[in-house]
């Protein structure tokens, strides 16, 4: 119990230190795999952003159900790695095998680990829906569970199948 402790409360901070529902994600500016710029307001909407690291093991398991969601919902999924050490590389091979996810990555202005401060996220993966105008509906500390992502899809203004 008593390691336990330490971990919860790193985990309720972050959740208060995160980006909150109501709220407009930071803007940023990164790069889609074709080297098209891409920002809060050029990004298509509603959408899903996905802050993940290669090396995650819990990004590892979730990447599967996340990938058959956003198959089946037509929705935009920005994957953005706040791992510093992910470079473009390491992130397009991974990615291959999820073709309905779409990698941003470093620009002139922002690379992705920065991005991903300016989101407050702690950890990985973190998971946020956002509206037409770009507002938080719903976000993940952790795992995101189907049904849960598909409820906040739906108070994105998500028409689903």
């Amino acid at each position: 119990m008593r390691k336990i402790w330490p971990l919860a409360l790193l985990f309720l901070l972050g959740l208060a230190q995160a980006v909150g529902l109501g709220e407009r994600i930071p803007d940023f500016a990164l790069l889609d795999p074709a080297g098209k710029p891409i920002t809060r307001d050029t990004m298509k909407k509603p959408a899903v952003i996905v802050f993940w690291a290669s090396w995650c093991p819990v990004c590892r398991a979730e990447f599967p159900g996340l990938h058959k969601v956003a198959e089946e919902t037509n929705v935009p999924f920005y994957l953005i790695s706040r791992e510093p050490k992910d470079t473009k590389e390491v992130v397009l091979t991974y990615m291959k095998a999820y073709p309905r996810f779409i990698p941003l990555l470093a620009s002139a202005k922002d690379r992705p680990h920065e991005v991903a401060a300016r989101f407050k996220v702690l950890g990985q993966p973190w998971t946020f829906v956002v509206d037409q105008e770009a507002r938080v509906v719903a976000f993940f500390a952790g795992r995101a569970g189907r049904e849960a992502l598909l409820d906040a899809l739906l108070l994105a203004g998500v028409e689903l199948p």
